[in-house]
């Protein structure tokens, strides 16, 4: 698809962005917005309520949801996916050396986290 046939595909679309105030994910929103999707983004949740990367971006008023929470929880993902047209999955932690110190952080996000996804996009269809 060329841009034109991009933006004419997600306008007026509701998207959500897991992972979505990360530099990749942020990126991806940014151009969402500009194609005229309605985005929502889940971004981990932190105690400063920071947006990561999307703090750097301006928004329309109204065209970006942003939802703090945690991937690996299914109710809230599931929430989260209510009225959702497109998915883009994109939340993982990726820091190597920690996955070596702890791994169940990483299964919990990256593999529980997945799992959330998956099921709630199937019980939304």
């Amino acid at each position: 698809m060329n841009q034109d046939q991009l933006r004419d595909f997600y306008r007026d679309r509701t998207v959500l962005v897991t992972g979505g105030a990360g530099f990749i994910g942020s990126h991806l929103v940014e151009r969402l917005v500009e194609f005229g999707a309605q985005v929502r983004v889940l971004a981990r949740y932190n105690s400063a309520g920071s947006i990561g990367h999307l703090s750097e971006l301006g928004h329309p008023s109204g065209a970006l949801d942003i939802r703090l929470g945690d991937i690996a929880d299914s109710d809230y993902v599931a929430r989260c996916m209510d009225g959702i047209d497109t998915v883009f999955h994109l939340a993982a932690l990726i820091g190597i050396p920690y996955s070596y110190v702890a791994p169940g952080h990483y299964v919990s996000t990256n593999v529980t986290g997945t799992l959330a996804v998956l099921e709630a996009t199937r019980r939304w269809g």
